[in-house]
């Protein structure tokens, strides 16, 4: 999967900050074959304009057999949902761990996801279940494994994104997302980008830096 984003990009190192003056957290979910290293990229980007934010892009729990990191298996692109709840132990354990670690576990109103393809269907899960009640979450080319949990008035804000030309995960999943995120409760705003494909473009990584923006502009 190929990720644009902007060509003036601080050094990687950038994107490192003390916890100690991070207000915010913001954790990158990486899709199948893929590695923090690429998400990271994003945060090296974003970092000039969310100062006071960590960003931390971990590579899923398992290696998959042909390159990089998965959260789960896929076989012959088929998602069952019995492998997604069986990869909510790995996950939580991850997340939590990153949280912890940087000093957030008292302020998830704080904390976001951001995640791509297999990084997003595990940050929706996570989210639509209550087991991870952050500030917010964007979602790019994702899907929403189950039906969320009923819970009105939650304060996660959520933002999908989905491009109009996804022939891996149809755009119609998003559209669907939102509809039962909204029911149950979230503010959510959802967009499709006509011509983009399986992927993130650079006007979608805009999108979620204003949205992030805005969240967390206190």
């Amino acid at each position: 999967m190929s990720i644009f984003v902007s060509k003036t990009m601080p050094e990687a190192g950038a994107a490192r900050r003390s916890t100690a003056t991070s207000r915010h957290l913001v954790i990158f979910l990486h899709g199948i074959r893929g590695s923090g290293r690429v998400m990271a990229q994003i945060g090296n980007a974003w970092k000039a304009r969310l100062p006071d934010t960590r960003f931390v892009a971990p590579n899923a729990p398992f290696p998959n057999r042909s390159q990089g990191y998965q959260w789960f298996a896929v076989d012959d692109q088929v998602m069952r949902p019995d492998r997604i709840m069986a990869a909510r132990s790995a996950f939580d354990t991850l997340v939590g761990g990153i949280i912890d670690k940087a000093g957030f576990e008292n302020d998830l109103d704080k904390v976001a996801f951001v995640g791509v393809s297999q990084g997003a269907i595990m940050a929706l899960d996570a989210v639509a279940t209550g087991r991870w009640k952050v500030g917010a979450l964007v979602t790019f080319a994702g899907f929403m494994p189950f039906p969320p949990v009923n819970r009105s008035g939650t304060d996660t804000a959520v933002y999908l994104m989905h491009g109009g030309n996804d022939r891996t995960i149809p755009p119609a999943a998003s559209v669907a997302a939102a509809s039962q995120l909204k029911a149950a409760g979230f503010t959510v705003t959802s967009r499709i980008f006509p011509g983009v494909g399986h992927t993130i473009s650079a006007e979608e990584a805009e999108e979620a830096l204003t949205f992030l923006r805005q969240r967390f502009g206190d």
